[in-house]
């Protein structure tokens, strides 16, 4: 529950890094043999996600205790956890219903497992997505071992969170890729299969600049204009992945997931705290309305552009 950050790290560096040489190995391995495989990674995933003591847990405490309410500004004032002192000075915060898509994430993929194991209808993406998604279902897990309250506070342990975040992400773009590349080589492959995979992508592409922020803003000494030009360029960020990858990768489910991200995190403007400090307050308040504007218009540009992707 408590691995050391040195050790996570070298984890998530070495599971990246090794990636190209798994998925060459893996090329040659019988189908039946990575569909075992694939059933354990998303196994470990599932485990690791039910260890207790993450800070999105905190968050969950704290909202049953009734000292954060996410519907209610400034009702969270008594919140003791990291979640209760650092929700007012982030400006990527999305509402609490956003994070309801995980539900069919893990349901998807569930569903695509079982459909791995008892049919063969996912066996022309299985020798290409195998790798990368094995690599996604690691550093998924090693973000549950990072995303925790001991590696807050000084120095970059507080960023290695957000870096298992992107890699999973990166993972899941290659899951894509083999999807892509297999309904171009057999016409007889669905690829709507692979849905969750990309609702994943693009969650945990959102998620990234989420927890990155996050942990920028639980440094004290994080001034109100610097978590301001990180906001902003996060939502911009967020944008251009949602517009960019959805056109070059043939995505609409894509673009649309990040949609719903950018919504959320401008629903969650309307929702934030009054930071403690009232001249912080000054600048992240005037902040948070720019940044609503922009996530509100990043959200129609990501939905625009996934419904003309779709329609072509």
């Amino acid at each position: 529950r408590n691995l050391s950050p040195p050790l996570v790290t070298l984890a998530g560096v070495a599971t990246m890094a090794g990636l190209p040489a798994v998925d060459a190995i893996l090329s040659t391995t019988s189908l039946a043999a990575l569909k075992f495989i694939n059933t354990a990674a998303f196994a470990l995933n599932v485990g690791a996600v039910s260890v207790p003591g993450r800070l999105d847990g905190q968050q969950d405490d704290e909202m049953r205790k009734g000292e954060i309410n996410p519907s209610k500004p400034n009702a969270n004032e008594t919140a003791s956890g990291v979640y209760g002192r650092n929700r007012c000075r982030t400006l990527v915060d999305p509402s609490g219903w956003a994070f309801a898509i995980w539900g069919p994430i893990y349901l998807g993929e569930t569903a695509f497992i079982a459909t791995q194991l008892l049919s063969s209808h996912a066996d022309a993406v299985i020798p290409g997505m195998t790798a990368p998604f094995v690599a996604a279902n690691l550093m998924q897990s090693l973000w549950c071992a990072s995303f925790r309250p001991s590696y807050l506070g000084g120095g970059m342990k507080k960023y290695i969170s957000a870096g298992m975040l992107a890699g999973t992400a990166y993972s899941l773009s290659l899951v894509l890729e083999a999807g892509n590349a297999a309904a171009a080589a057999n016409p007889a492959f669905h690829a709507w299969i692979l849905t969750p995979f990309v609702i994943h992508f693009g969650w945990v592409s959102a998620a990234t600049l989420v927890n990155l922020n996050g942990s920028f803003a639980s440094d004290s000494t994080s001034s109100p204009r610097a978590l301001t030009a990180l906001g902003h360029s996060s939502a911009l960020a967020a944008t251009a992945l949602g517009v960019g990858v959805t056109v070059a990768m043939s995505a609409p489910v894509y673009g649309m997931t990040l949609a719903w991200a950018l919504a959320a995190c401008a629903d969650g403007m309307k929702k934030r705290k009054a930071a403690h400090s009232e001249h912080d307050e000054k600048i992240l308040g005037a902040a948070a309305n720019v940044q609503r504007k922009l996530c509100l218009a990043g959200s129609f540009a990501c939905g625009a552009t996934a419904l003309y992707t779709a329609l072509l």
